[in-house]
């Protein structure tokens, strides 16, 4: 079932943003015209995915530097702390869509 997320416009100014869809923290990121979804909680330790830094199609965890993929939320590199790697499972990620203007994501 598709769920009202924001305004497309919205997601044009800030290119990333968290939402809350019934009670699930989700990041909603624009690259490319492409929107993306994915949990917003870092599988790690739970740090919010919508504080971290985007580049390409990676969202890097600000806590300990955990990296998944926006398109599969398949784990790029592991949380760590110095050299010591930590288990980092897959984030979900959400099927959105763009319709007259607005996000829709499916839970």
């Amino acid at each position: 079932m598709l769920h009202y997320a924001l305004d497309y416009n919205d997601l044009v100014l800030e290119f990333k943003k968290k939402v809350i869809i019934e009670e699930t923290p989700i990041m909603l990121a624009l690259l490319a015209d492409k929107v993306y979804a994915i949990q917003d909680k870092c599988t790690h330790l739970g740090g919010s995915l919508s504080k971290g830094a985007i580049e390409n199609t990676e969202v890097k965890c600000r806590l300990h530097g955990a990296k998944f993929d926006l398109k599969t939320g398949n784990v790029i590199e592991k949380a760590h702390v110095g050299f010591v790697k930590m288990p980092t499972k897959k984030a979900k990620i959400f099927r959105t869509e763009v319709l007259d203007g607005k996000i829709f994501v499916e839970l």
